[in-house]
């Protein structure tokens, strides 16, 4: 009996490109290929790429550079490049990086197993794919996916691209416009997620809350939060990447009413001053968007906000950069994430006149961060003493301590609750007391009585 041939997978970027990995795998299994953790036990390794600003774009051509050594140094036959970085530069990257035995743009990837059986097979011929001439085509159902994540949350793919022409932003170009699956697929696939185990879903879009305006001309994320709140096995439901003002009633009182909801939500506002909203084309000035942020205050008490900032966009001035520093501290976002502008061809700010040297860019970057961290030290100071519901992701080796989370961190991208060693099993919700706190972690311990 013939060995089964071994593929491993590298999966770089966001969420949404987690997901396709995932996907991507579940193609692999069904066709009978063996999927390794190691890509030096593999015969194929496959890197899903990034391609959203030059730092991703870089990481994406030096990972596959590091793994192409191993076809000469191991046993490797071939590598194959996936995702939005192949999408958006498949030509280039196949005429460039000759180590390189096919890409694949963003298509359905049911095509890769065959592609990697042909190259084990010794075919000379190199692949390139992409569908539709390059433009994404979709909605795709996730419903066959091996599962990277921790037994205790799982992300949810609601669409596929965007509508908005964000100046700085490529992602259209890489992913098209928006497209909204099925609610009932939607569900579905949440069912089999409950099925495996999951105790969260983490939903996610380029634009959540634009879901379902391409089929129904209405935005029909708070109908789906409430299909996705009646799937049996799941506890949390958390919503991320929302645009500014496009956040209905509707979905503030989900977020306040429902048992499953988590009262979190990340709101990418990029900036608050009006003159770079403009220039980034946001279609929302500084008012609006300080109204829509206090709003959340208001209409869910105890909401747990995540942002992200864009430093040294073109054109930033002294006094831009001053309404940032101030919405920091005034504000006082529970989770920040805060970026240099990366001059993106393609994109129409590409262009801009007032292009701020990269080494200003870095330097308000790290002193807006420090504002943010003295903000997150105090909120996790406030919550020392309390009992808050946990949810445990699994075991960090280094620290010898469980990892777990409450409703303000997000996987992957916030903070994290460190437990005692044998308190619980991944994908338990506990009952914990904090009871110690610093910028981005919290220590807890399990309460005298657990639900």
């Amino acid at each position: 009996m013939n060995e089964a041939i071994r593929v491993s997978l590298i999966s770089l970027g966001c969420a949404r490109n987690l997901v396709d990995s995932e996907v991507l795998l579940g193609h692999a299994v069904e066709e009978g290929l063996q999927v390794v953790q190691d890509p030096e036990d593999a015969d194929v390794v496959v890197v899903n790429t990034c391609g959203f600003i030059e730092t991703a774009k870089q990481e994406s051509i030096d990972t596959i550079l590091s793994v192409a050594r191993l076809k000469e140094e191991g046993s490797l036959k071939g590598v194959i490049a996936v995702g939005c970085l192949a999408q958006r530069y498949g030509e280039q990257l196949r005429s460039s990086i000759p180590e390189l035995d096919a890409v694949f743009g963003l298509s359905d990837y049911s095509g890769v197993p065959a592609v990697v059986r042909r190259i084990v097979n010794g075919s000379t011929r190199r692949w390139i794919a992409t569908v539709d001439g390059g433009k994404p085509k979709g909605p795709r159902s996730d419903t066959r996916r091996v599962l990277l994540t921790p037994k205790s949350f799982a992300y949810l793919r609601i669409s596929e691209g965007c509508d908005h022409t964000c100046t700085f932003c490529a992602i259209p170009k890489m992913r098209g416009r928006n497209r909204s699956k099925p609610i009932d697929v939607l569900v579905e696939e949440a069912q089999n997620l409950a099925a495996a185990g999951v105790q969260e879903l983490v939903v996610v879009a380029e634009d959540s809350t634009a879901y379902g305006l391409d089929t129904t001309r209405k935005r029909q994320i708070h109908v789906l939060l409430e299909r996705l709140g009646e799937v049996e096995g799941i506890r949390w439901i958390r919503l991320m990447y929302a645009y500014p003002h496009t956040v209905a009633k509707e979905l503030t009182t989900f977020l306040r009413e429902h048992p499953k909801a988590v009262k979190y939500l990340d709101i990418p506002i990029q900036h608050i001053s009006s003159p770079m909203l403009r220039a980034m084309r946001r279609g929302v000035s500084s008012e609006q968007v300080r109204g829509i942020l206090d709003r959340l205050r208001s209409e869910v008490p105890g909401i747990a906000v995540r942002s992200t900032l864009i430093a040294g966009f073109p054109g930033e001035t002294e006094q831009d950069f001053a309404a940032a520093k101030d919405l920091v501290a005034s504000y006082r976002f529970e989770r920040l994430g805060v970026f240099p502008y990366s001059q993106e061809e393609g994109t129409p700010a590409f262009d801009l006149p007032g292009q701020v040297p990269a080494e200003v860019a870095e330097a308000r970057v790290a002193e807006l961060m420090d504002l943010q961290r003295g903000v997150m030290r105090s909120f996790h100071e406030s919550l020392v003493g309390r009992n808050l519901p946990v949810l445990v992701d699994g075991y960090d080796a280094d620290a010898k301590r469980l990892v777990g989370r409450t409703w303000a961190d997000a996987p992957e991208v916030d903070g994290r609750v460190l437990l005692p060693k044998g308190a619980a099993e991944p994908g338990q919700m506990l009952d914990i007391v904090i009871i110690g706190a610093d910028d981005y972690e919290l220590t807890g311990r399990p309460a005298a009585k657990q639900p």
